[in-house]
């Protein structure tokens, strides 16, 4: 036999077929837990567990009578994926196919020939099973008219057992809650004879801490003097697990007793940063991993803020020879732990949306957890809000509820200004004058959203030179600011708001600076127009894994900046002094707002369009 010219290709048939150029649909076999959809499709597995699949060539591309075959590997992917995978040999090992999603799924597979030429494609249609849920969550949400009333309900609905949480040591109700306004939230900020151990906890475990877990709450911190617990699951002497600050690292910590034993030996994963932010809402959760199998030295724990996995998973056996998984005998604690047979290391401050998942969540989950999703989008909580309408003297009290700072006015070039009716506005002068608190507000190594009322004072600006950048509110980090809302003069007649982040390191030296900036030049001089910055933590640009958070940008409730979405990959955190009317860039503080400012507000979490738009334009809504 001759050979062919097929597609331009000289290339000799496969067992004398001449009109056959290409291998055709290979077979597929599931070695489960997958079946193949029929008449119907029965739902197996969930998301991020692999389904095992045997290839093998096509019956007519093997020659029957030697067995042999031209095919050489195979093309592999699931049609929800990005890009494929290839595969060598005409019979390779059981491939691990991982759907990311729950619901239909296809695997297409095509085989290639000693050629290289890829053949027609064979399709295996399979579902996946939605994931488990959380088998317990408390939101405490529920505060009771009655003060008698001392449980908050368990609101998961995966199974049928429920574990309500009682109330005790002087624990209560909070309005300053991760949900916001109407929302409430765990206080542990005792003030009976007991003070100092107030705690919630659960009559039985929700979870068996042996197996599989995960465990998440909003922890809201007062002070860092002591180590203090958010949640934690004991026995009779230590705990299987606990969710908490670590006085001694000065970061947050998830971590697991080796035993049930006093003196066990505690396998941790901490932060990757010290210090955290106290006084702002943290997104915290831990995950243990048997990796679905009962070899004890796979398993690992690891800790994860505001979604972030924190280092790699620690491996316990590796750091505690005496390891053995052990099941937890008594409830669930919230905001306190075990260890030598007492209970311990009481949280103050805040908790609220604490859930237990009886599986290992994987990343993604793990962040979609933390954007605390609505129906209307993420959950935002107004945590600092200064109002200059009723401010009089020398500063502006915040009115959120949540007890910041006030804003002091500069001695020099700042005032309050107040109209015929008595409403103040905070007049800048744009070279000396500013208003500032203590800082931070919020976590920003999460979402948060900041607002700002401002009036740009036309001439002014017109006399600023150009490149000149004016800073309507930002918070310090070093010699740069984590945050800034800002408007930079280009030309003589072009302004334009922009959204800035910046990261630094030990030394204060810039690592990273990412900007969102708005698609039209400025033009509202003289008007008071609402700058609003967002960062979305948890938003992720595809293909870019290690972005950390994307920046929005709104003038009003119209948004900018289009283009590609600016990403962080740094932490950034600041701290010191949060000013309107002034802020640090390139270790200058020359950068006055010239104008007058009317408010300045801060969420925790990411608002949404809409969202902002309620905000903003209340007396539209209907």
């Amino acid at each position: 036999m001759g050979a062919v010219l097929v597609a331009g290709v000289l290339s000799t048939p496969a067992f004398g077929v001449e009109d056959d150029p290409v291998p055709l649909a290979p077979r597929i076999t599931s070695n489960g837990p997958y079946t193949e959809c029929a008449t119907e499709c029965v739902g197996q597995g969930e998301p991020g567990l692999a389904g095992m699949f045997t290839f093998r060539p096509n019956v007519a591309d093997i020659d029957a009578a030697t067995g042999s075959t031209d095919v050489t590997g195979y093309r592999v992917r699931l049609l929800t994926d990005f890009g494929a995978t290839v595969v060598s040999g005409a019979e390779p090992a059981p491939y691990a196919a991982v759907p990311a999603n729950d619901g239909i799924q296809v695997l297409e597979v095509q085989a290639k020939d000693w050629g290289g030429r890829w053949g027609n494609p064979a399709e295996f249609t399979f579902k996946v099973k939605p994931a488990s849920g959380a088998v317990g969550q408390w939101q405490f949400a529920d505060r009771p008219t009655d003060p008698a009333v001392t449980t908050t309900k368990d609101t998961a609905t995966e199974g049928t057992e429920r574990h309500d949480a009682t109330l005790k040591g002087g624990a209560t109700w909070s309005d300053r809650a991760r949900r916001g306004k109407g929302d409430y939230s765990l206080s542990l900020n005792s003030t009976n004879p007991d003070k100092g151990k107030a705690y919630a906890a659960t009559a039985e475990p929700p979870v068996d801490t042996k197996g599989s877990f995960t465990v998440s709450a909003w922890a809201y911190l007062s002070g860092t003097r002591s180590d203090q617990v958010v949640l934690s699951a004991p026995g009779a002497r230590d705990a299987a697990f606990s969710l908490r600050y670590s006085a001694e690292q000065k970061k947050w910590a998830f971590g697991r007793g080796a035993r049930d034993a006093d003196g066990t030996t505690e396998v941790v994963s901490y932060g990757d940063a010290t210090s955290p932010p106290v006084g702002v809402w943290t997104h915290l959760a831990g995950v243990f991993d048997t990796k679905r199998d009962a070899d004890k030295t796979n398993d690992t724990v690891q800790l994860f803020i505001n979604g972030r996995p924190q280092g790699q998973p620690v491996n316990l056996s590796a750091q505690a020879a005496a390891y053995e998984p052990w099941s937890s005998t008594k409830g669930l604690q919230i905001g306190r732990t075990r260890a030598d047979g007492s209970y311990q290391d009481y949280f103050h401050g805040y908790v609220d949306e604490a859930a237990v998942w009886q599986r290992a969540l994987r990343p993604v989950d793990v962040r979609e957890v933390s954007q605390l999703e609505t129906e209307g989008g993420p959950a935002t909580a107004l945590v600092a809000e200064w109002n200059a309408g009723p401010a009089i003297g020398s500063e502006i009290k915040d009115v959120s509820g949540y007890g910041r700072p006030a804003l002091a006015l500069s001695a020099e070039g700042a005032k309050l200004r107040a109209d015929e009716a008595g409403t103040s506005t905070l007049a800048l002068d744009g070279v000396q004058g500013f208003a500032a608190a203590q800082g931070p507000a919020v976590d920003e190594t999460g979402s948060f959203t900041v607002s700002a009322r401002v009036r740009v004072d036309g001439a002014e600006w017109a006399a600023k030179p150009i490149g000149y950048h004016g800073i309507v509110a930002g918070q310090k980090l070093a010699g740069e600011s984590s945050w800034a809302l800002v408007l930079t003069k280009f030309d003589t007649d072009v302004s334009a708001w922009s959204f800035v982040r910046t990261a630094v390191d030990e030394g204060g030296n810039v690592t990273e600076r990412v900007e969102v900036q708005a698609d039209d030049v400025m033009g509202d001089f003289d008007t008071p127009i609402d700058v609003t910055g967002i960062f979305d933590a948890a938003a992720t640009t595809p293909g870019d894994p290690d972005t950390s958070g994307r920046l929005r940008l709104f003038i009003g409730s119209t948004p900018h900046g289009g283009g590609p979405h600016a990403g962080l990959t740094s932490r950034a955190q600041g701290t010191g002094e949060l000013a309107v009317g002034r802020g640090v860039d390139g270790g200058s503080l020359e950068h006055y707002l010239p104008g007058s400012l009317d408010r300045l507000r801060i969420w925790s979490g990411a608002m949404s369009a809409d969202g902002l738009w309620h905000v903003l334009e209340p007396e539209s809504v209907g």
